[in-house]
């Protein structure tokens, strides 16, 4: 009996001392570095920052590896999970995928067509040319499916710092809400142009996994070599460069509708009047020697 006792004792203890080994990696592991951002800060995996104190002494080409980059995420403790998802993956020899968003701010109104080149489709166009690219919102996206339109609809209100058409500043109307993306109609509406875009995983993995050839023989395929866990990471440029030349296309689109280059002047900031391109009456002889526009020529004798 006490032979017994004494093993159920030992058996405890070695469940608890385990139990204890076992809280104290996982406390060790949260408090690990796991996540540099593009300004250089630190992140453990709970999300906090590490200061220059804690970080002094530590070897962070220990746990910083090629393979991860910064995952450009604007919230620390979503990217710890993010990097330690991608770091798990990557032991395991398989991918994952994600989802990228981009935010388009001080875009005109007035940009894009009502049917064919309607602004959004322009942009899925580009975005859906994106290596790995799966799908395409904008605004609300698949979660207006699911909305009453009072509620998705966005009301114009006055703008805080607008002014009458034809003056300098903002536009004098804005939205409340943002739910179209940015767009009415295929149109720019001076609202920021948000769209999400899904990535898919990277097919060429480590795992073994059964094809056939050509001629119908069953083969197994296992990846070789250095492989991306997940390319999401590198997307960024990438949507940042292909949005860019989407709206760049779309002014000089407009640009050519209005008058020629002399609307390059027009930035979005004020509406655009053909019959003054540089601005105001008072200002406009300034404003088109500093902006290149000719001058008037004498008259010949």
């Amino acid at each position: 009996v006490h032979a017994g006792a004494s093993a159920a004792g030992v058996a405890e203890a070695a469940k608890r001392g385990v139990a204890a080994a076992a809280a104290g990696a996982a406390e060790a592991l949260r408090a690990m570095p796991c996540y540099e951002d593009w300004q250089g800060g630190v992140y453990t995996h709970d999300g906090g920052r590490l200061g220059e104190a804690e970080l002094k002494g530590v070897d962070l080409a220990s746990w910083r590896t090629d393979e991860l980059l910064p995952l450009r995420c604007p919230h620390p403790p979503t990217a710890c999970r993010m990097a330690t998802l991608i770091r798990q993956v990557k032991v395991e020899k398989d991918s994952i995928g994600g989802a990228v968003a981009c935010v388009c701010t001080g875009v005109p109104a007035a940009l894009g067509e009502p049917v064919f080149d309607r602004l959004e489709a322009k942009m899925a166009h580009a975005m859906m040319s994106l290596p790995a690219t799966k799908g395409f919102e904008i605004g609300s996206g698949f979660g207006g499916t699911v909305m009453r339109g009072s509620t998705h609809n966005d009301p114009f209100v006055a703008n805080p710092v607008g002014g009458r058409p034809g003056d300098s500043g903002r536009p004098a109307l804005g939205v409340s809400s943002n739910y179209a993306g940015g767009t009415l109609g295929g149109i720019s509406s001076g609202a920021p142009v948000y769209f999400k875009i899904a990535v898919k995983s990277v097919s060429t993995i480590g795992q073994a996994q059964q094809t056939s050839r050509l001629t119908g023989e069953a083969i197994t395929l296992e990846a070789k070599g250095r492989h991306d866990p997940c390319v999401l990471p590198r997307t960024p440029p990438l949507v940042e460069g292909m949005a860019a030349l989407v709206l760049i296309d779309a002014a000089l689109l407009q640009r050519t509708r209005l008058g020629g280059a002399c609307t390059t002047v027009c930035d979005g900031t004020r509406n655009f009047d053909p019959a003054n391109p540089w601005g105001d009456a008072a200002n406009g002889a300034a404003n088109g020697a500093a902006n290149g526009a000719p001058a008037a020529k004498k008259a010949r004798k």
